[in-house]
């Protein structure tokens, strides 16, 4: 019989491999179903739903093929990171993510294409990053530590390579949480058109 005083492991992320895709893209869709930016591009919640693992399935096999992917065992944790050269999508990504993105974008086009432009136009300049662009939990395995570990072994990757990370916040309930794995808040804006509020953040390590 197990110690009831030892304290439990942490979870650790494993390196998402493309068997690992489609249990990711659920994970996504269930953690960002009321995502404040997401919601704004699709403000009907059913419509949101429907359109997410269109979404998704570019995100995640771009990323999977341009940095680095984490999951945890049964991928109900998962967490995303373009590595520096690579933080925006190339031509090459954008044309295979066509197919996914049209389905998703057949509503929303104009105010993705508004967000996105104006995220760039405040991303760091004049030193390298990785950029940790999404991290998901399913709700019915939060407070389990596993979105901590998606976050941590993460960092410990930019860490080993010695390199900060740059997010951006849209949900003001993440806020706290960032700022107390290190990151701190260089910029905050709004994205235009009534959209949602952004903190950006970066982690030196």
């Amino acid at each position: 019989m197990a110690d009831k005083s030892t304290p439990r492991r942490a979870p650790e992320m494993e390196r998402a491999l493309a068997p690992d895709r489609d249990a990711m893209i659920v994970s996504f869709c269930e953690a960002f179903a009321d995502d404040p930016g997401l919601s704004w591009i699709w403000p009907d919640r059913e419509d949101r739903l429907r359109r997410l693992p269109h979404f998704f399935k570019s995100i995640v096999e771009g990323t999977m093929a341009n940095g680095v992917a984490l999951r945890s065992a049964k991928s109900e944790a998962v967490s995303l990171w373009r590595r520096p050269g690579r933080i925006n999508p190339g031509r090459i990504e954008i044309l295979r993510g066509l197919p996914s993105l049209a389905r998703a974008f057949k509503v929303g086009r104009e105010r993705s294409s508004l967000m996105s432009s104006t995220l760039r136009a405040k991303q760091p300049t004049g030193f390298p990053w990785w950029y940790l662009q999404f991290i998901g939990v399913r709700p019915a395995a939060q407070g389990m530590g596993l979105g901590g570990a998606a976050v941590r072994d993460g960092l410990e990757l930019a860490r080993a390579a010695r390199m900060p990370v740059y997010v951006e916040v849209m949900n003001p309930a993440n806020v706290g949480y960032y700022h107390h794995v290190g990151f701190d808040t260089v910029d905050e804006f709004d994205i235009p058109d009534a959209g949602p509020h952004v903190w950006a953040m970066i982690w030196r390590g």
